[in-house]
């Protein structure tokens, strides 16, 4: 299998805080956590749900300036994957949904458990200022890095 254009086979890149995944360029891979602030509490991260939360967060309501700050990870249109975690899908840009089929000016994004993968303008190769991007430093409704480990917060056990 050639992985060469996945974000899988990317190299590891150690930061200050640990090991995170990322891209092909090597800047740092985050996940976008979100909780409707609703009675219900529900997730508000897939593509399929409402976005106002992460555009608010990430562009100030803009789906375009989200799109500069926190741009997606993309994929290669013919990428697959043979697994049920990492995967592929395409974006709307202008909603943050998942795109019709055949959509012409869809985004090929990679995916993490069927949620988009982004990056941070911020970040060089090695770097993760983009990590707690969000309210409560990013643990209730924002960007975190993806990391695989961290030796400095005893995460790693």
């Amino acid at each position: 299998r050639d992985w060469s254009s996945d974000v899988c086979s990317s190299d590891l890149q150690d930061t200050a805080a640990g090991q995170v995944l990322a891209d092909a360029k090597g800047h740092t891979v985050y996940v976008y956590n979100c909780n409707d602030d609703a009675w219900d509490q529900l997730a508000c991260d897939h593509p399929d749900t409402p976005q106002a939360y992460r555009f608010a967060i990430c562009g100030a309501g803009d789906p375009v300036k989200c799109e500069q700050t926190f741009p997606y990870v993309l994929a290669p249109k013919d990428a697959k994957t043979d697994n049920p975690v990492w995967g592929t899908m395409d974006i709307d840009l202008k909603t943050g949904h998942r795109a019709g089929p055949g959509q012409a000016d869809a985004l090929h994004v990679w995916t993490y458990r069927d949620r988009p993968v982004f990056t941070f303008v911020g970040d060089k190769p090695g770097e993760l200022n983009g990590h707690s991007w969000g309210e409560f430093q990013g643990q209730r409704n924002g960007y975190k890095a993806f990391f695989l480990r961290d030796d400095y917060f005893q995460n790693a056990n």
